[in-house]
C-alpha cells in the first residue's frame, strides 16, 4: 500500500475526531444565538410593560408609596412582565417630589435555553422607566349647568359625585409637589359673583333701596264657585317638560271691593351679574366697563374662585341646587374671568408664569341642554336660542385663543344641534365628551382628570 493510500486510510478517524471537537463550539454559538434572540424578544416586552406601569402609576394622582406600588405590580402583571421571568429579583418605584419624576425598576431572571452547555444556566434581565409629571402648574374652571333640568334623573346627584370625584383628583396631584388650583363656575341664566364684590370698580350695582308705598288692588269677597273638577296642566321648565293635576272651578267673582295698604317695596341686590352691552359681552377685561348688578334678580349660589382649598371646593358642590333657565354664555364667560391673572379676580398666575412651570389653565364646561334663554342687555330675559348659541360659539372661540384648554360634557343634550355645538366648543375632539346616563357622565369627569394630569415619557 502506498504512503499516500495509508494517509488517506488513517485520516478518516482523525476527521471523526475534529468534527466532534468543532461540533460543540458551534452549538455553542447558535445556542448563545437562540438565547441572546429570544432574550432580546423578552425585553422588548419587559420594557414595554415597565413603561406601561410608569405612566398608569405616574397618572394616577397618587402619592402613598403602597398605592403607586400596587399600581406598577397590577400594570406589570396585566402585560405578562412577571410571566416572561422565571424569577423576579426586584420591582422598585419611586416618586421623587423635588424632580417631579417617577421611576419603576424592575429585574430578574431568565433560564437559557442551550448556553447552560457552557454552564450558563439564567441570563440577568432588567428595565427602567422614568416619567416626569408633567406641567407644574394647573388652573382649572368647573364650569357647571345648575339650571331646573338639572333636577331631573338624577342629574344633579351625578353632577356632584362626578365633580367631587375630579376636584379629589386634581389637588392629589398636589402631593406630587405641583400648583394645582380649582375654580367654580355654577350658572343658570345668571352667575352669582358674591355680594363682597359689590364695591369693587369693576361691578356697576344700584344702592339697595326701600319705601313704603300704599297700594290700592281690588278684592272680591263675595265670589262664589261652582263646577270644581281636576284638570291636567303641563309645561316647560328649562326645556323639560312637565305635567300636573289642579283644581278649575267656574267663579262668580261679585261686585269688587278696593282694598288699600300699605306696602314695603324694595330692590336688592342679590349678587347677580348681567351682560355688559354687545361685544363686550364676548370678552373679559376692559376695566373702565363694568359689569352690571341685576337688582332683584335671583341667581344660583355664588361662584368660588380658584383655590386648593379642597374642603370648600367639595362643599360647595354639595350645596348646589337646579333651578332656572340655561344662558351658557354666563358661565362661559365668568370661567374664563377666573383664570385670567387681572381684575376681576387675580388669584390665578399670568400665563407666562403658567408657561414657565409647564402648566396649562383648563376649563370645563358641563351642561345638560339648550340655551333657552338670550341677553336682553343687561338682563337675559329674551328667548332667541340661536342668538345665544352664536354668543356661546364666539365665546368658546375667544377663550381657546387665550390659550385655556376647553373641556365640555353634554350630558343627556338630546338636540343634534346643541351636542355639535358643545364639540366645536372643546379644544379638539379628544376633550369633547357626550354622556348619556349618569354613568357616562361620572366617568366622562374621570376620563377629564385623567387627561388633566398630564405627564410624558421622559427616558
Amino acid at each position: 500500500m502506498s504512503l499516500f493510500s495509508r494517509f488517506k486510510s488513517n485520516c478518516n478517524g482523525n476527521t471523526s475526531i475534529l468534527f466532534a471537537a468543532a461540533l460543540l463550539p458551534l452549538l455553542l454559538g447558535a445556542g448563545a444565538a437562540v438565547d441572546f434572540v429570544e432574550t432580546n424578544n423578552t425585553l422588548t416586552v419587559l420594557q414595554g410593560a415597565t413603561d406601561a406601569a410608569a405612566i398608569a402609576a405616574g397618572s394616577s394622582g397618587k402619592s402613598d408609596k403602597d398605592e403607586l406600588q400596587t399600581i406598577v405590580e397590577k400594570y406589570l402583571e396585566a402585560n405578562n412582565a412577571t410571566h416572561i421571568l422565571d424569577s423576579i429579583d426586584k420591582i422598585e418605584s419611586k416618586l421623587d417630589k423635588k424632580t417631579r419624576t417617577f421611576t419603576v425598576t424592575i429585574t430578574g431572571k431568565r433560564k437559557t435555553s442551550l448556553m447552560h452547555l457552557a454552564g450558563i444556566n439564567t441570563m440577568d434581565l432588567g428595565a427602567f422607566s422614568e416619567v416626569k409629571l408633567g406641567g407644574d402648574g394647573l388652573e382649572v374652571a368647573l364650569v357647571l349647568d345648575n339650571t331646573g333640568s338639572m333636577s331631573a334623573s338624577g342629574r344633579m346627584e351625578a353632577l356632584k359625585v362626578a365633580s367631587q370625584d375630579l376636584v379629589d383628583k386634581l389637588l392629589e396631584a398636589q402631593d406630587t409637589g405641583a400648583y394645582v388650583r380649582v375654580g367654580i363656575v355654577p350658572f343658570a341664566e345668571y352667575v352669582n359673583v358674591g355680594l363682597g364684590v359689590r364695591s369693587e370698580p369693576w361691578m356697576n350695582v344700584p344702592n339697595d333701596t326701600s319705601k313704603t308705598v300704599n297700594v290700592c288692588t281690588d278684592t272680591y269677597p263675595n265670589a262664589t264657585s261652582s263646577n270644581c273638577r281636576e284638570e291636567t296642566y303641563s309645561g316647560m321648565t328649562d326645556g323639560i317638560p312637565y305635567t300636573g293635576v289642579h283644581t278649575v272651578c267656574d267663579w262668580n267673582y261679585g261686585s269688587p271691593v278696593s282694598v288699600c295698604n300699605d306696602q314695603v317695596q324694595t330692590s336688592t341686590w342679590n349678587g347677580c351679574v348681567g351682560s355688559r352691552t354687545e361685544p363686550l359681552d364676548e370678552n373679559i377685561g376692559t376695566p373702565s366697563s363694568p359689569y352690571p348688578g341685576l337688582p332683584n334678580a335671583w341667581c344660583t349660589s355664588e361662584l368660588v374662585p380658584l383655590t386648593n382649598d379642597k374642603a370648600k371646593l367639595k362643599s360647595k358642590i354639595t350645596d348646589l341646587v337646579p333651578v332656572g333657565n340655561t344662558y351658557i354664555p354666563a358661565g362661559l364667560l365668568w370661567g374664563w374671568n377666573l383664570l385670567d391673572s387681572n381684575a376681576p379676580y387675580s388669584q390665578g398666575k399670568t400665563k407666562s408664569a403658567i408657561e414657565a412651570m409647564g402648566g396649562k389653565k383648563a376649563m370645563v364646561l358641563m351642561t345638560d341642554g339648550d340655551n333657552t334663554l338670550s341677553a336682553d342687555y343687561p338682563w337675559h330675559w329674551g328667548n332667541d336660542g340661536n342668538k345665544a348659541d352664536a354668543k356661546t360659539k364666539e365665546l368658546c372661540k375667544n377663550i381657546k385663543n387665550d390659550d385655556i384648554v376647553v373641556y365640555t360634557v353634554s350630558f343627556m343634550v338630546t338636540d343634534p344641534d346643541s351636542v355639535n355645538m358643545l364639540k366645536q366648543c372643546a379644544s379638539d375632539h379628544s376633550k369633547a365628551f357626550t354622556a348619556d346616563s349618569t354613568a357616562e357622565l361620572v366617568q366622562a369627569f374621570n376620563d377629564i382628570g385623567a387627561s388633566m394630569v398630564a405627564m410624558r415619557l421622559s427616558k
